[in-house]
């Protein structure tokens, strides 16, 4: 029997995300380039012979479509949202337009008016260790959002991410999030 995993994709492309505005928790749909890359990543998936038995995703719409999408493509429904898999709250700055900002200034701006780090990161372990009791034994397909994934995954692979790009996907075993601290 294979271990099982988590595969966790970052939701497609919104005007957002094209603008380079920070989206955090605001409630943004999908663009046409989104929903694109939501199919393609689903073609894509369903090519790779991959397996997964549930679907879930943020109860953000951009995350929701996107999962919803991949879904008709590899055959399966969008079981359930959590809550805890939104986006980093990002407080007064939401909205911001981000052009021109190095990932340092951008990172501290963040930080400074925004979730803690640490509170990201703990959220993002916690959540995905729910999702694992609540299908214990399952591989499970997580849509979400890039910097949730990326802090998150910066602590379970102990390494440095890169910023996520649209639709871009990895994948976790369940040892390697119950393990992390």
């Amino acid at each position: 029997m294979s271990e099982t995993t988590l595969t966790l994709i970052r939701h497609g492309q919104t005007d957002w995300n094209l603008q380079r505005r920070l989206q955090g928790r605001s409630d943004i749909p999908l663009n046409d380039t989104g929903r694109e890359q939501a199919r393609a990543v689903g073609r894509e998936l369903a090519a790779s012979g991959g397996h997964w038995d549930v679907l879930v995703s943020s109860p953000l719409q951009r995350a929701r479509e996107t999962a919803q999408v991949i879904g008709r493509e590899i055959g399966l429904e969008l079981s359930r949202t959590y809550e805890d898999l939104v986006e980093r709250a990002f407080g007064d700055v939401e909205g911001r337009d981000c052009t021109g900002m190095g990932d340092n200034e951008r990172h501290a701006m963040m930080e400074k008016h925004g979730e803690a780090t640490e509170d990201v990161v703990q959220r993002g372990l916690s959540v995905l260790r729910t999702i694992l009791a609540d299908f214990p034994g399952k591989d499970v397909m997580v849509v979400a959002h890039g910097t949730l994934i990326r802090l998150t995954l910066d602590r379970v692979l102990d390494t440095e991410l890169p910023s996520l790009e649209n639709g871009q996907v990895l994948t976790v075993t369940a040892e390697q999030v119950l393990s992390a601290d």
